[in-house]
């Protein structure tokens, strides 16, 4: 889902990855995310850019939590956990697999594969 984009991102920290992230990491990603383009149209069915523009910050990190955070930590396995200090964290275990750059190549293929498929897929329902 597109709420989850922005989250990985956060995490990908373009390609120093963490193995947390911080309520303002998530936040400037989020923010960044949905301020390209038209992205923001992607935050509800009535959203207009005036709207979008008078979102406040704690209200589009209560979304991100809610959302993609939320729907994270409940399908990733154990993948996503909650962390002390963090919006979200990677379970322990996996710094080295983190920190590696096989790990660095295949996290930024798949989101930015996940990204052109968003825009295609809206590209697509636009036409019709």
């Amino acid at each position: 889902k597109v709420y989850k984009m922005p989250v990985l991102y956060s995490f990908y920290n373009d390609g120093d990855i963490r193995m947390a992230v911080t309520d303002e990491e998530v936040l400037r990603v989020w923010k960044k995310f949905f301020s390209d383009g038209t992205n923001w149209k992607d935050l509800g069915e009535d959203m207009t850019y005036e709207k979008f523009l008078k979102i406040t910050d704690k209200q589009h990190l209560f979304k991100a939590k809610t959302m993609p955070i939320r729907y994270l930590k409940a399908s990733g396995k154990g993948f996503f956990i909650d962390m002390p200090g963090y919006a979200v964290g990677i379970r322990q275990g996996l710094e080295t697999v983190i920190g590696s750059r096989v790990m660095r190549e295949q996290m930024k293929d798949i989101i930015e594969y996940r990204t052109v498929e968003y825009y295609r897929k809206r590209y697509k329902s636009f036409k019709k």
